[in-house]
């Protein structure tokens, strides 16, 4: 069985490109904004949250904090990739995406942080295909 990553994204071009390119080795769903990924993660909760941050309505960092503020979603991991640098978020304990990537970001790499993830919260071991595999 794959890991389900949610890729929330405003972008259609972005959101899709993300879902071919993960899709051979996780089972993807996709939202076009905070709200919309939201409603999914708490009717399907996925294995890892895959998010723009600069978003219309709820942008990336205010979905992170509810789903830091959601028991069934609290543990999940969050990855930001984003065009823009990371922003000062204030005091540490606010909450922040296990992982933020600036774009572009290089396959292999966003795989590997993904698959890293997985491994750190357990259940799922490395995958056997990934090994020496060009992406």
């Amino acid at each position: 069985m794959k890991p389900k990553v949610l890729i929330v994204e405003n972008s259609w071009t972005m959101r899709e490109t993300l879902r071919l390119l993960l899709s051979g080795e996780f089972d993807c769903t996709t939202a076009a904004d905070g709200e919309s990924g939201l409603a999914q993660a708490l009717a399907h909760p996925p294995d890892v949250l895959l998010s723009d941050v600069n978003m219309d309505g709820m942008d990336g960092y205010e979905l992170c904090r509810r789903f830091r503020a959601e028991p069934s979603l609290k543990d999940i991991p969050v990855v930001f990739v984003s065009g823009y640098p990371p922003r000062d978020l204030g005091p540490p304990d606010q909450p922040r995406p296990d992982v933020y990537l600036v774009k572009p970001v290089k396959p292999p790499v966003l795989i590997a942080q993904i698959h890293a993830l997985l491994r750190r919260d357990g259940g799922f071991p490395p995958p056997a295909q990934a090994v020496g595999r060009k992406v």
